[in-house]
């Protein structure tokens, strides 16, 4: 059970963080991303003050890197990236998409995607979409099929899932030299707020300390199970490191390709990756600024938009209101 709950946490970090309060609104099946749309309103994520439509829209046009978040399967999310996509890059060369859903090595499948070569299909495929991301193609296609119409190139951020998989397992310092170049040349590991919002989630999951041990079978088990070997259970450690090469990886990726010209960025992950100490932080620090995260919420009329607001992790809150 502790492996599991290790393992379980690894899968939620890496849909973009746990959030323990559910949104008002949010669909439990795949829907249409047209017929998600709902009344919005900008909210500044640090103040709380309403932010005018034409102002919100000229200070994503003025960034170098937009960051966009999401609950994975929400559609209404996905609707609200949607809308952020459209205008950002409606009309502007030099504008890319890049995705946490594709991972690094994918990147000539996704060029081949908006050159026109392959269809939906052949890019669902080729980079191994339902294995690798596993969330419903159609919540994206939608999305991308804006950012391509307006031009604009897509871009692969993620590390392969099979150099994170070794690194929760064996560790950073099992990768060969060619292994390491997969991932982000920099770590930084010891962002104290980074690591008090990764524990906080692990908090909220049980407690760290379950992710550190180790277990074996009770003694009054029979003596086949006693005498099984159960393989350690990841350490919160590892599991952190991993978190920390994914919001590398994705930094380093998009910064790359945003200081080769004169370009700017609209970045679509999770919630947890598009926040202060995640990211956006990672980008700066690489030299891209003004580097700015979007959180799409839906405001469930007892508190989410406030407690948002308290954390003060994102530069703006995408508030959308579900009909009464």
């Amino acid at each position: 059970m502790r492996r599991l709950l290790a393992l379980t946490a690894l899968g939620l970090l890496g849909c973009g963080g746990h959030y323990p309060k559910s949104e008002a609104g949010a669909a439990t099946g795949p829907r249409g991303v047209a017929a998600a749309a709902l009344p919005y309103s900008i909210v500044d994520g640090r103040t709380g003050s309403a932010i005018a439509e034409a102002d919100f829209w000229a200070r994503l046009g003025e960034a170098k890197v937009v960051c966009v978040g999401e609950d994975h399967p929400n559609p209404h999310h996905h609707w609200a990236q949607l809308t952020i996509v459209e205008h950002v890059t409606k009309g502007r060369t030099g504008v890319g998409l890049g995705l946490e859903m594709v991972q690094r090595p994918f990147q000539a499948v996704l060029d081949d995607y908006a050159g026109g070569r392959i269809d939906d299909a052949a890019l669902k495929s080729r980079v191994g979409w339902d294995d690798r991301w596993g969330f419903d193609f159609a919540l994206y296609q939608p999305v991308l099929r804006a950012a391509v119409d307006h031009g604009a190139a897509l871009v692969a951020l993620n590390a392969a899932r099979e150099l994170t998989k070794k690194v929760v397992h064996q560790g950073l310092e099992a990768l060969s030299a060619e292994e390491r170049g997969g991932i982000a040349a920099e770590l930084v590991l010891d962002d104290v707020q980074h690591r008090a919002w990764f524990d906080q989630i692990m908090s909220d999951m049980g407690g760290a300390e379950a992710h550190a041990q180790t277990t074996s079978p009770p003694a009054d088990e029979p003596e086949e199970a006693r005498s099984e070997v159960i393989p350690p259970a990841p350490s919160a450690d590892r599991i952190y490191t991993v978190q920390v090469i994914w919001d590398e990886t994705m930094a380093e990726s998009a910064a790359r390709w945003v200081g080769a010209g004169d370009r700017a960025m609209v970045v679509l992950a999770g919630n947890g990756h598009c926040h202060d100490s995640a990211i956006v932080r990672r980008v700066q620090r690489r030299g891209v600024a003004p580097a700015v995260s979007v959180r799409p919420l839906i405001d469930d009329g007892k508190g989410n938009v406030a407690e948002a607001i308290q954390e003060k992790r994102n530069d703006f809150l995408f508030v959308m209101t579900m009909p009464r």
